[in-house]
């Protein structure tokens, strides 16, 4: 799908230089409110879900996390997002899957909350590949996952926005969330400034061509970019995303 260019500025000339590179984060405006977006080729990066370190403490902020990660990694690292809702003690409210291993169940009670829209849905990323997909399609199709998050709700369908999201104008807030514009392609968002639901939604379809988007959070919403000088760290968080420069494979000889 091809984004229409009206209502879209991107960052051009020396600044577009400047926020290009491996990151792929870049600061973008639509309708007026400004984004910043961060496309993942999983062709060229990792992307990890994780919410707690050794014994088994969650991080709870991204700065706590940058702060235990070892050197290795800290040297590919592209950025870092918080990841979903969170209960009061920092666990996932839904399904977390960590290098393959489910360290947190699928939730499909009901609820009050952004998170028990439904459909909410699941991002998930494994075998080189990426895709959000409502939790019930989730659940039946299985796809193989090494690191997944569950939340919601979901701001596109195959393209559609929900008549719920669509109704949202007059909530407003700090967003962050997920996009994939096809199995290869992963794009995480953080507004700017207060938008809402329907504001968000649009972004992902009009703006950055994804076909389908879930929401992570708001208010709270991280992002640790210092290609672009965004180093948030303080605020707290339950799941985090992090992405990684893949390592460079060895010479054929």
């Amino acid at each position: 799908m091809a984004a229409p260019l009206f209502g879209i500025a991107l960052l051009t000339g020396a600044a577009a230089e400047e926020t290009g590179g491996a990151t792929a984060c870049r600061r973008l405006t639509f309708e007026g409110k400004r984004y910043v977006a961060c496309s993942v080729d999983v062709a060229r990066f990792e992307i990890e879900v994780t919410w707690r370190g050794e014994g088994g403490k969650p991080f709870g902020t991204i700065g706590d996390y940058l702060q235990k990660m070892k050197s290795p990694e800290r040297a590919r690292l592209a950025f870092v997002m918080n990841g979903g809702m969170y209960e009061p003690d920092l666990s996932p409210v839904g399904l977390l899957i960590e290098r393959g291993r489910q360290q947190a169940p699928v939730n499909v009670s009901p609820g009050a909350g952004n998170f028990y829209w439904k459909p909410n849905g699941v991002f998930f990323a494994g075998e080189g590949r990426v895709g959000i997909l409502d939790t019930a399609l989730y659940l039946k199709e299985k796809p193989k996952t090494e690191y997944a998050t569950q939340s919601g709700p979901m701001l596109l369908i195959k393209g559609a926005i929900d008549r719920r999201v669509l109704a949202t104008i007059s909530s407003k807030n700090i967003r962050n969330g997920v996009g994939v514009q096809d199995d290869r392609i992963a794009i995480f968002a953080v507004s700017e400034e207060r938008v809402s639901f329907s504001d968000f939604a649009r972004m992902f379809r009009d703006a950055l061509s994804c076909r389908d988007a879930l929401y992570l959070d708001g208010s709270i919403s991280q992002l640790y970019a210092p290609s672009i000088g965004r180093t948030d760290q303080t605020g707290t968080v339950g799941p985090i995303i992090s992405v990684f420069d893949r390592p460079a494979r060895p010479p054929a000889r």
